[in-house]
C-alpha cells in the first residue's frame, strides 16, 4: 500500500471525526447558521451522511484498483458504486425535503425524490451485497 493511500486513509477518518462529533454535536448552531427551515438534525445528518458515503465510495473505488487483475477488484468495484448510489438516493431526498424542489415530478408522480431516494437506497445496498458475494466467492483463488 503506498504511502499515499495510507495518508488519504487517515484525512478521511480525520474528516469523519469532526463532521460526526463537533458538528453533529452542533447541528443546531448550524441549522440556525444556515437558514434551514426544516429540522436542522435531519438537514445535518444527511450532510454528513452524504459526505461521507462519497469519501467511502471513493476509497472502496481506490482499493478496487490495487487489486486489478484479481478477483477482489470486481468486488470493491460493486462496494464502490453501490455506497454511491446510497449518497445519490440521499441528496434527493436532502433537495426535497429542505427545498421543496422534487427531481422527478413528472416521470415519477408527486413523490418522485421520496421514490428515487427509495431507487438510489435500494440500487445501492443490491450493489454492496453483490460486492459482499464477490468478495466471498474469490476467497476460493487463494490457496489456503
Amino acid at each position: 500500500m503506498s504511502k499515499n493511500f495510507k495518508w488519504l486513509i487517515a484525512l478521511i477518518i480525520i474528516i469523519d471525526i469532526i463532521l460526526v462529533f463537533p458538528v453533529m454535536l452542533s447541528y443546531q448552531k448550524i441549522g440556525s447558521m444556515l437558514e434551514i427551515k426544516g429540522i436542522a438534525e435531519v438537514f445535518v445528518t444527511l450532510v454528513v451522511e452524504i459526505t461521507l458515503l462519497v469519501m467511502t465510495a471513493i476509497i472502496a473505488y481506490l482499493v478496487s484498483r490495487i487489486y486489478k487483475g484479481t478477483p477482489f477488484q470486481r468486488g470493491f468495484y460493486f462496494i464502490a458504486w453501490g455506497v454511491l448510489f446510497y449518497g445519490i438516493g440521499d441528496s434527493h431526498l436532502l433537495v426535497w425535503m429542505y427545498t421543496g424542489v422534487e427531481s422527478f415530478p413528472s416521470i415519477l408522480g408527486a413523490a418522485g425524490s421520496s421514490i428515487a431516494h427509495a431507487f438510489g437506497v435500494g440500487l445501492g445496498f443490491i450493489l454492496v451485497i453483490l460486492g459482499l458475494y464477490k468478495l466471498a466467492s474469490a476467497r476460493r483463488s487463494l490457496s489456503m
